[in-house]
């Protein structure tokens, strides 16, 4: 029986730099294991995509049940590399992928169960004999039905001005090289925290349509983590077919800064400011532009219509 060929997509500046020493201690495990194994280091933006789609010509199968499979894409990186290489096999969903998280926040991985130690996390691939289905939200903006596959979450107001300043601080590097790379987010928070005002948004699941005058916070996720290991909802599954979405109104400081402490225990969900929605498909409109973030992507400033369901795809995990 031929021996399962891993094609290592790379990104060396995931985490400030992690992504290229975690990739030299791989290297150096899978040699002394013997395992086979082909490099692919990204250079620029968007460049994942290109190699995916060479490898989609030469190299890369759907996984079939009791068929040989011999060549798996591992990815190297943070969650935006990863929510890049999903969304280039968007098309593909049983072609797999495995997973080695080397970024900042590292949300997925938490939420799928995958190591954040990157020894450990090629333990548990290299221990997998087939593939899982995960559930990933499926973002379609309705006025262009153009669509994307998300990994975490899509957020609107405070959630997506957090990762903008989390994003361009310069202590973020600095923790990163400490192995404090979600205070990253904890800093940018605060930072932003009393700046966000409040926006008008209209909720409609499968049974109810909601409007809220004073949003301050929207986050969908069908994992519970966001901002580098917070659980927004640990109820939330990637395993199930559920969105979950979390919308905090404008509050007092006082109040909020006690929303905060409840947060960071799991007690947040009983909060009076929070309304929680669960369901196999919603729609979120807000009408006045907001900044949004998906999956750590800054999406800028812009009105928004989108509806979000579930889709599956294949991991090696």
């Amino acid at each position: 029986m031929e021996k399962l060929v891993l094609h290592l997509l790379v990104n060396q500046h995931a985490g400030s730099g992690r992504g290229a020493r975690q990739y030299k201690e791989v290297k150096k495990q899978l040699t002394e294991k013997e395992i086979p194994f082909e490099s692919y280091l990204t250079e620029y933006a968007g460049h994942e995509k290109e190699i995916v789609e060479t490898l989609l010509q030469t190299t890369l199968k759907p996984y079939v049940s009791g068929k040989p499979f011999n060549h798996l894409l591992v990815v190297l990186g943070g969650d935006g590399t990863l929510h890049e290489v999903v969304n280039a096999l968007k098309e593909y969903p049983d072609i797999p992928i495995g997973y080695l998280p080397s970024g900042s926040g590292n949300d997925f991985a938490r939420g799928v169960g995958v190591s954040r130690k990157i020894n450990q996390a090629l333990e548990q691939l290299l221990s997998v004999t087939q593939p899982t289905s995960i559930s990933l939200m499926q973002e379609i903006d309705v006025e262009t039905n153009d669509t994307r596959l998300i990994l975490n979450n899509v957020g609107v107001g405070i959630d997506a001005k957090i990762v903008a300043t989390a994003n361009h601080s310069k202590a973020k590097s600095l923790l990163n090289q400490l192995k404090l790379g979600s205070l990253s987010y904890v800093s940018a928070a605060l930072s932003s925290i009393f700046k966000q005002p409040s926006f008008p948004l209209i909720v409609e699941t499968s049974t109810e349509k909601k409007e809220f005058k004073k949003a301050f916070l929207c986050t969908t996720t069908n994992h519970p983590y966001f901002g580098g290991g917070v659980a927004i909802d640990p109820t939330a599954s990637a395993y199930t077919d559920d969105i979950h979405l979390i919308i905090v109104e404008k509050i007092f400081p006082l109040s909020l800064a006690w929303l905060i402490i409840k947060l960071f225990f799991k007690q947040h969900l009983t909060s009076p400011y929070l309304h929680r929605f669960v369901d196999s498909e919603l729609t979120l409109t807000c009408p006045i532009a907001q900044v949004g973030q998906a999956d750590g992507e800054e999406l800028g400033e812009q009105e928004f219509k989108l509806r979000f369901k579930t889709t599956h795809r294949l991991f090696w995990m």
